[in-house]
């Protein structure tokens, strides 16, 4: 285990979660990589935990930048990056021990030049995981046959690692403020073509309170129907069922902006209508969810049927949703 890999972690306002992130990055069973920190034009005190680690840890290099978006911090780590692979970690994330050797080993063992392992929500500080004494066998998964719903599609940027070579020219799209790790990720799913998969959990997503799932709708999460639609374009004919399930984020991604935006300051008629057209236009691809999300199907085909019963109806639940002890 010789080559070097590196790690990419824009940061930005998590001064609190910042040290559970690289406390668990510096206790990785893989010990030749570096951590590239881009500070991101933060307001709290991120670089001075930052500062801090570097002065305990030689593999720790440091970047600032003025305030211009995750993807445009992850950018600036692969243009800085020195390792033969790489990968990526939110900040207020953490990851297993053995996450980095055991993407690494995926990768020489496979012949593949990227892996990924699985992902857990995370609502609980202590939340615990029991993980495999040995690492379990792998999946070698082909893209095209690839369900995006099935749990080790890798539709997350900061759950795989890939040789450096196959990235090359390919970036995160700075203009997509959400879906751009989805983006960024299929296009190297479809440039190798198949993907050794760990199938266990490696790391683990800090559902904070005050993330961007939990803050209120602003304009630049229009983006994320935007991020869909080129990976669907993307997609077409490189398999029937990634295309089908492609098709099906979608629709179900216009129906998540809709719903979300209605009634918010930035919601406008024209742009409601044009959503609503847009996901009768894949109606075929709403009827063809997968049962385990019911719920969210019943709030596409309102959409495509009655969205105002349907705005209504989501009111209805959020308000239930909030008065629920």
């Amino acid at each position: 285990m010789d080559k070097l890999v590196s790690v990419i972690i824009p940061i930005y306002g998590v001064e609190k979660e910042l040290p559970r992130c690289l406390d668990s990055l510096l206790a990785q069973t893989y010990s030749n990589f570096e951590l590239l920190l881009i500070d991101d034009g933060s307001k709290d005190g991120s670089y001075r935990v930052m500062e801090e680690y570097a002065r305990r840890d030689g593999r720790i290099r440091l970047f600032q930048k003025e305030n211009g978006g995750v993807s445009s911090a992850r950018n600036m780590g692969l243009d800085q990056a020195k390792g033969d692979y790489i990968c990526f970690v939110d900040p207020d994330d953490w990851v297993a021990p053995c996450y980095l050797e055991w993407l690494y080993r995926a990768i020489e063992q496979s012949g593949s030049r990227m892996s990924s392992c699985r992902l857990k929500h995370v609502e609980q500080m202590d939340a615990v995981v029991e993980l495999p004494k040995s690492m379990p066998e792998l999946r070698m998964m082909d893209v095209g046959r690839c369900s995006v719903w099935e749990q080790d599609a890798c539709l997350q940027c900061c759950r795989m690692m890939a040789e450096r070579d196959l990235i090359q020219d390919i970036r995160f799209a700075q203009e997509v403020a959400i879906g751009e790790d989805s983006l960024f990720t299929m296009q190297l799913m479809l440039k190798e073509g198949r993907i050794a998969c760990v199938p266990c959990v490696l790391y683990f997503y800090w559902m904070r309170p005050d993330s961007a799932l939990h803050q209120a709708f602003t304009a630049k999460q229009y983006t994320e129907s935007e991020a869909w639609e080129r990976i669907y374009a993307l997609v077409q004919n490189r398999g029937k069922i990634l295309e089908r399930t492609s098709e099906e984020k979608l629709a179900l991604t216009y129906a998540h902006v809709y719903y979300r935006m209605a009634h918010s300051p930035y919601a406008d008629e024209a742009g409601q209508k044009e959503l609503i057209r847009k996901i009768r236009k894949h109606w075929r691809a709403v009827l063809r969810m997968p049962n385990r999300l019911m719920r969210e199907k019943g709030k596409m085909l309102m959409m495509v049927i009655c969205p105002q019963l349907g705005q209504m109806m989501w009111r209805i639940g959020k308000k239930m949703k909030q008065v629920s002890p």
